[in-house]
């Protein structure tokens, strides 16, 4: 598909622990893009684009539930085992992961 400076398509970005789905997900042109990067947006909150907005909404909602789950765990009492944990990974029902999220 082509895309020109005008062309809309949705971007998912990773969540931070106050974010809401309208913060990970919204659509955007190349010159929004553009103006996103000025304003801070950087390749480290691995923005992806997508074509279709229900890819983009299921990608959201998986990295928000992703992130919640590794603050949930960083936040687990020094008892429980799972405090150890460095990522927590989100699977596929063949075991491929969609999505990875650091604890730190």
């Amino acid at each position: 598909m082509r895309f020109g400076p005008t062309d809309k398509f949705w971007v998912v970005t990773d969540p931070t622990p106050e974010s809401e789905t309208g913060d990970v997900l919204f659509q955007a042109s190349l010159h929004d893009l553009e103006l996103q990067f000025k304003g801070g947006l950087s390749s480290a909150q691995h923005p992806t684009l997508f074509t279709e907005r229900a890819e983009a909404d299921a990608e959201a909602q998986a990295r928000m539930v992703a992130a919640r789950a590794a603050r949930a765990i960083a936040a687990a009492t020094p008892q429980q085992p799972l405090r150890a944990a460095a990522r927590v990974a989100v699977l596929d029902g063949n075991g491929e992961i969609l999505l990875e999220s650091d604890l730190a």
